[in-house]
């Protein structure tokens, strides 16, 4: 028996308004038709709910934007700059994995973690599970917060694509409908020995443990996602944090070198003062050596 789906949040309204009448509103699919004298004319179809579960080339989606597309982009960058010295690793984000497997739907993920792709740097439209001779080791969806049914695909029917496709683990986020994206929930499933999923669950902090990647996916205490570095207990930083953080630790160095030159600069000071005074004193001492004069038995 499957896991329910978890109830829509407090600020969220599941009833469509006027606006979200328009057929539309997930995208289209261009058809182009040729008229009688040879024009050419695009027209438009709707896309629904479950064409977002197996999207085709060409295909104009509009559910990923919003907090949907900005926190996929920030998480998949951040997954990117962590394995970008690991050529083994290749980190792609809304691209189309056909499975190979007959019957079975092929979504594009938000984030997919892939381990032994043929070569990282070919140019895909789709990744083909059966041509790579790999899978993803992990997937990541973010949930679009505006649709229910579009987040009924993420908690279930993906669920149910990935756990048949032998996904080893699969991980959910879901952020508010508020400014700044900030995280409501992580969920997480992983692969049985007989081929199902269970729920991941969570350690005392409330992060989820991926195996396949060594990493913990929880909710910093500003409600943004965080991830760490399961073995070294380390933040992973997205491009923007990682630009910070040098330029804090820039102006920390030349902070520390002026410090240093000044450090040096008053020593120097110092040995001249001393030496001055030393060359005065031996001065001075001649001077009254020969006020004195000779002395006499």
């Amino acid at each position: 028996m499957g896991m329910p789906v978890p109830k829509m949040p407090a600020d969220w309204d599941s009833r469509p308004d006027p606006a979200e009448a328009d057929p539309f509103r997930y995208g289209w699919r261009p058809k182009y038709v040729r008229l009688v004298g040879g024009k050419v004319e695009e027209q438009r179809i709707p896309l629904t709910a479950e064409d977002l579960l197996d999207p085709q080339l060409g295909d104009v989606t509009l559910v990923q934007g919003g907090p949907h597309g900005k926190l996929s982009r920030r998480l998949g960058g951040v997954l990117e700059l962590f394995f970008e010295d690991d050529s083994d690793v290749m980190i792609i984000g809304d691209m189309k994995i056909l499975w190979g497997i007959p019957g079975l739907k092929d979504p594009a993920p938000d984030i997919a973690v892939i381990r032994g792709a043929r070569d990282e740097d070919e140019v895909r439209e789709v990744f083909d599970v059966i041509k790579e001779g790999v899978r993803p080791c992990l997937i990541i969806e973010v949930v679009s917060p505006k649709y229910e049914e579009i987040r009924r695909n993420d908690y279930v029917e993906k669920k149910a694509i990935y756990e048949r496709a032998g996904i080893p683990e699969y991980l959910i986020v879901e952020p508010f409908r508020v400014p700044r994206s900030p995280i409501r929930q992580w969920t997480g499933y992983r692969l049985g020995l007989d081929g199902r999923y269970r729920r991941i669950e969570p350690d005392g902090e409330g992060r989820l443990l991926s195996e396949t990647t060594g990493l913990l996916f929880g909710i910093a205490e500003d409600g943004a996602f965080q991830v760490t570095n399961a073995r070294t207990g380390e933040l992973l930083l997205d491009l923007s944090q990682l630009s910070l953080a040098r330029n804090a630790a820039e102006e920390r160095a030349a902070q520390e070198a002026e410090a240093r030159i000044a450090a040096e600069q008053r020593a120097a000071q110092e040995v001249e003062a001393r030496e001055a005074a030393e060359a005065e004193t031996a001065r001075l001492r001649a001077e009254l050596e020969l006020i004195r004069g000779p002395q006499t038995r």
